[in-house]
């Protein structure tokens, strides 16, 4: 019973940069962490493709972003996992913009299932966004792995409100164990 958790981006790829300088790589990991507690104290093994500040190309890579996410997609695709989690956070060009949201491959009813039992979990847990699951294309991760899974965008980083709060450990917790009970719920509709 092995969770796969991809805290996106690392190292040099610091994801997004958003108000108050916070870097999309330090929330997400935070985050990342929070859910593997979670799923380890029901009983699950947890493997992240990253557990600390770093990316996953090689030392001498000539394109690092390139393949750290291959790189990614090839761990994720040769384990045993039920499912995976990748974790982002957003960035927009408008302020105003703002709400976690869940994509999944179109092609997945599997990968649907999941990211609606995630997002309906984080609408009823943190109360601050109406939005839906939404399949999603050209995303060479949710693309390329052959595992059910989904992608969680946890805000905006460009929202002033949402950029503290996920700077908040309480609300990083409220989050990831929003993340937590979806894929329980999940796994017992399966």
């Amino acid at each position: 019973k092995t969770m796969y958790l991809d805290p996106g981006h690392g190292g040099a790829d610091g994801g997004a940069k958003g108000l108050y300088g916070v870097t999309e790589k330090d929330i997400v990991l935070a985050v990342s962490k929070k859910v593997e507690f979670y799923l380890r104290q029901a009983g699950y093994n947890v493997e992240l493709t990253r557990n600390s500040d770093y990316d996953l190309a090689d030392e001498n890579s000539e394109n690092r972003k390139r393949d750290d996410i291959y790189k990614r997609v090839a761990l994720i695709n040769s384990s045993k996992c039920l499912l995976y989690i990748s974790i982002h956070a957003n960035i927009y060009s408008s302020p105003r913009i703002y709400g976690a949201q869940v994509f999944y491959k179109a092609s997945s009813v599997e990968g649907q299932k999941l990211a609606e039992e995630i997002q309906e979990a984080i609408k009823a847990i943190l109360q601050n966004t109406n939005r839906f699951a939404k399949s999603i294309t050209d995303k060479y991760l949710i693309d390329n792995v052959d595992k059910v899974g989904c992608l969680v965008e946890l805000g905006f980083l460009s929202n002033p409100e949402e950029a503290k709060l996920l700077q908040e450990t309480f609300y990083q917790e409220r989050i990831a164990y929003a993340i937590y009970l979806g894929i329980i719920s999940y796994l017992n509709s399966s």
